[in-house]
C-alpha cells in the first residue's frame, strides 16, 4: 500500500508515538510510507531564517532499517501566523502529492493540517482514517484556539471513513464528539519486547550520573509538562532516606521550574536533569528505574489517554506508579504493574517501594501484562488488516 501519514507535529523531533512504531514496521513489511508533518519547535524569526522551504527527507526513530520519507511543507517562521499559513501550503503540497503518488489511504493525526487533509481525501475520493492516540483540542494552551479546535474535531470525526483509538476511553470520547459508532475501532498501545527488557547492562549509565548501585532510583521519562506531576514527587524527597534519587530524562515546558524547585528545596544530587536523551537508550533508563514515575495531574489533556511510556515502563519489568488516571486504570487494571495511588497515601507508598522485595513481584506482574497484550509485531499486523480493508474499499 502506498500510505500518506498527517500530522501537525515534528515527525523528527516528538516522541516517538504511537504512530512512529506503527509506520517504521509498516515500512518494514514493504508499504511505502510517507509523512506531512509540521515544524513545530522551530526557532522563530530573527534567530533563524523567516521562510521554512518545503523539505523533503528520510528519517527512522524507532528502528534503523526503516524508510519513512517526510515531506515537511513550507511555512513562515513566526509565532503568531506560522500554524495558521501552514494549512494553505499543506492544501497545496497535498494536491500535488495526490496526483502524483495516488495514495491507498490517508491516516490523521492532526485538526489544523488535519483539515485540508480531510478536504483532499473527499476531493480525490481517498480513504481517510481518523487516528486518534490524544483529545487533541486539549493539548492547545490557548482557550479561544480550543473553541475553534472543537468544531474542526468534530467535522474530522464525522467526515473520516473510519475512526481508529488507542483505548475504550477515548473511543467514547470519539463517538461523544462527533464519530459514527458504525465506523470506529480500536487497537491498544504496544512496545518492542525485544527492546524494553528487565536486565539490560546499565552501568554506562550509573557511571555517567553517579548512581550507586544502593541508590533507589525513581524515574520519569518524557516530555515535562507541568501538570506531568513531577513536582509533586520532588517535594517528598527531603522526606525519603537520602539514598533515594529522582531521574528527569527528557525536556519541556517545566525543565525552569522543576529546576527552581530542585534549589528551592535544596536537593542537590538527589535529583539528576538529563535533558533530552536518545530513543535508543530509553530502555536503559527504564531498566536502570527502581520506580518508574507517571504520577500527572488528572486534567482534561491527561484523563482519557494512555501514554506509550506505560507500556514501556511495564516492559522494562518496573512498578508504575501512577495518579488515578481513568484511561490507564482501565486500559491497565489493578494488579498489572501500576500502582494507583491517591495524594494523600503517596509517602507511604514511596516508603514501602524502597523495599526490593515489595517491588520484585509488582515488577513480574509489570512484564507479564505486555507480554500479553501489547506485541507490537501482533499490534502492527491488526493495524495493517484495517488500512488493507479500507484500501479494498478505494480499489471498487
Amino acid at each position: 500500500m502506498k500510505l500518506l501519514v498527517i500530522q501537525e507535529t515534528d515527525w523528527q523531533l516528538r516522541g516517538p508515538h504511537q504512530q512512529h512504531h506503527l509506520f517504521e514496521r509498516l515500512s518494514q513489511r514493504g508499504h511505502d510510507v510517507t509523512v506531512m508533518d509540521f515544524e513545530i519547535d522551530y526557532a522563530p524569526w530573527p534567530k533563524t531564517n523567516l521562510f521554512q522551504p518545503t523539505r523533503e527527507f528520510e528519517c527512522s526513530r524507532t528502528a534503523p532499517d526503516t524508510k519513512v520519507t517526510v515531506l515537511r511543507p513550507g511555512t513562515i517562521r513566526l509565532p503568531a501566523i506560522s500554524r495558521l499559513l501552514s494549512v494553505p501550503s499543506f492544501w497545496i503540497q497535498l494536491g500535488r502529492f495526490i496526483r502524483a503518488e495516488k495514495p491507498d489511504v490517508i491516516i490523521n493525526y492532526a485538526l489544523s493540517t488535519g483539515l485540508p487533509a480531510q478536504l483532499q481525501s473527499q476531493r480525490f475520493g481517498i480513504p481517510n482514517l481518523m487516528h486518534v492516540i490524544d483529545a487533541l483540542p486539549t493539548l492547545i494552551p490557548s482557550k479561544v484556539a480550543q473553541l475553534i479546535a472543537r468544531p474542526i474535531e468534530r467535522f474530522l470525526l464525522q467526515r473520516a471513513t473510519r475512526t481508529l483509538y488507542i483505548n475504550k476511553r477515548l473511543e467514547q470520547y470519539g463517538v461523544a464528539h462527533g464519530a459514527h459508532a458504525s465506523t470506529v475501532a480500536t487497537i491498544r498501545t504496544g512496545v518492542d519486547l525485544q527492546r524494553f527488557q528487565p536486565d539490560l547492562e546499565t552501568q554506562y549509565l550509573r557511571d555517567r550520573w553517579d548512581i550507586a548501585e544502593t541508590d533507589v532510583v525513581l524515574c520519569f521519562v518524557g516530555f515535562l509538562y507541568h501538570f506531568a506531576g513531577i513536582d509533586t514527587i520532588m517535594r517528598l524527597l527531603p522526606a525519603l532516606p537520602s539514598h533515594v534519587k529522582l531521574l528527569i530524562v527528557g525536556s519541556g515546558d517545566a525543565d525552569e521550574s522543576l529546576r527552581s524547585l530542585h534549589m528551592e528545596l535544596d536537593l542537590k544530587d538527589r535529583v539528576i536533569f538529563t535533558g533530552r536523551q536518545p530513543y535508543e537508550d530509553m530502555p536503559v533508563y527504564m531498566a536502570l528505574a527502581d520506580v518508574c514515575l507517571m504520577y500527572a495531574e488528572i486534567n482534561e489533556v491527561m484523563r482519557d489517554i494512555v501514554p506509550i511510556k506505560t507500556y514501556e515502563y511495564l516492559a522494562a519489568g518496573t512498578p508504575v506508579l501512577a495518579s488515578q488516571l481513568p484511561g490507564v486504570m482501565e486500559d491497565i487494571p489493578p494488579g498489572n504493574g501500576v500502582l494507583y495511588v491517591p495524594e494523600d497515601q503517596l509517602l507511604d507508598e514511596l516508603k514501602r517501594l524502597l523495599s526490593a522485595d515489595y517491588r520484585q513481584p509488582i515488577g513480574v506482574q509489570a512484564r507479564a501484562f505486555v507480554e500479553a497484550y501489547c506485541d507490537w509485531e501482533l499490534l502492527t499486523v491488526e493495524f495493517e488488516d484495517l488500512l488493507q480493508s479500507m484500501a479494498n474499499q478505494k480499489s471498487r
